[in-house]
């Protein structure tokens, strides 16, 4: 049986204690879940901007225009 289903059941049964629990739970999951998917796309974004860095380490000519910008 799943959370939801418990939250349901503990409703119908009017115990709303139970069913408020419950609920915390099923938000807490859902927040989990978010933040893992958040996570998963920030690391994605990373790896992402290192090859674009070591892409343009390598290039001389980058080089060259950033030591003359600085200049």
């Amino acid at each position: 049986m799943t959370i939801e289903e418990q939250e349901r059941y503990a409703h119908a049964a009017g115990n709303t204690q139970l069913a408020d629990v419950l609920a915390q739970v099923i938000d807490l999951e859902n927040e989990a879940c978010e933040l893992r998917a958040a996570a998963e796309e920030a690391e994605s974004e990373i790896e992402h901007l290192k090859r674009i860095i070591a892409d343009a380490l390598a290039d001389d000519a980058w080089r060259e225009r950033a030591a003359a910008a600085i200049e």
